[in-house]
């Protein structure tokens, strides 16, 4: 790992450490809305400071350590894996996260990922340049594992933990490189579908720049919890548990992150009440 032992030789308690946020506003969400209310949680749980990397001119509520300013360029569309219906998706830029960030050491966190305990401090202790994370376990019926019926598996770029040291900058120049080059690199790992996704060029980054090989040490060593379904309400009424309430049934799971891929509720008074909540436990 280039550049890796004299960054772990200085004095660890020199550098500085934070999370990067990325929002974007679309027609359908309102993304620094999202942003704002789990900053409110990785500050309770983390206590690092946020930089809030966005498109949007307005300011937002939630005081970041630091907003970037930047100009959107793209073009994406997904289908809504809830409504079934196609929708704006601004997930373009990502891999300027390494740019971006003031930290030496960085989480880059998606705005849907609920920081709900301290884990990813531990992350932060380990050898590593980069750290990006490979497996999810769903509340619904299993995902797909790979990019595609013939392709490689794809990593989640939901968390993904790096260093500011030459192997990381290749790693997010690299990303960059495949997000502009999408149609070749999709067409060259087979992918199924056309949209633009960060988990794949994530992955593929990750692949190619360890000699295309797909066993990578540059893995977070857990799982993630995702849930996938349309979420009513979420409480938190005993000490180390959370209780996810969908339309048919609810879900009890220990007081851990967890993946909310609902959009629409994240930006519901529902989840602005769960996050008072959790921050008066």
């Amino acid at each position: 790992m280039t550049g890796i032992n004299n960054i772990m030789n200085s004095d660890d308690s020199a550098e500085s450490k934070g999370v990067v946020f990325f929002a974007h506003n679309t027609v359908d969400v309102d993304y620094v809305r999202i942003a704002d209310l789990s900053a409110r949680l990785v500050e309770q749980h983390l206590k690092l400071p946020i930089t809030l990397v966005t498109d949007t001119e307005s300011d937002p509520k939630h005081n970041y350590d630091h907003v970037v300013r930047v100009e959107y360029t793209g073009n994406n569309f997904r289908n809504d894996h809830i409504s079934k219906e196609v929708k704006q998706w601004k997930n373009h830029g990502r891999y300027t996260a390494y740019e971006h960030s003031p930290y030496d050491n960085t989480l880059l966190i998606d705005t849907d990922y609920l920081v709900l305990d301290d884990g990813l401090l531990k992350l932060m202790e380990l050898d590593y340049d980069y750290r990006v994370m490979e497996h999810s376990n769903s509340s619904a019926e299993t995902m797909p594992a790979r990019m595609g019926q013939v392709s490689l598996p794809y990593l989640w770029a939901t968390v993904v933990m790096f260093r500011k040291c030459p192997r990381s900058e290749l790693f997010f120049n690299l990303i960059g490189r495949i997000q502009r080059n999408w149609a070749y690199y999709r067409n060259l790992f087979m992918v199924d579908g056309t949209s633009y996704r960060n988990d794949y060029s994530f992955a593929m980054a990750n692949t190619i720049l360890n000699g295309y090989c797909s066993t990578s040490k540059n893995i977070i060593p857990w799982k993630m919890f995702t849930v996938v379904q349309e979420v009513v309400r979420m409480d938190t009424n005993l000490k180390d548990k959370i209780i996810v309430r969908l339309k048919d049934l609810a879900i009890t799971i220990p007081k851990h992150n967890v993946h909310i891929m609902d959009k629409n509720f994240l930006v519901s008074d529902a989840f602005e009440e769960f996050v008072e909540e959790i921050l008066d436990v």
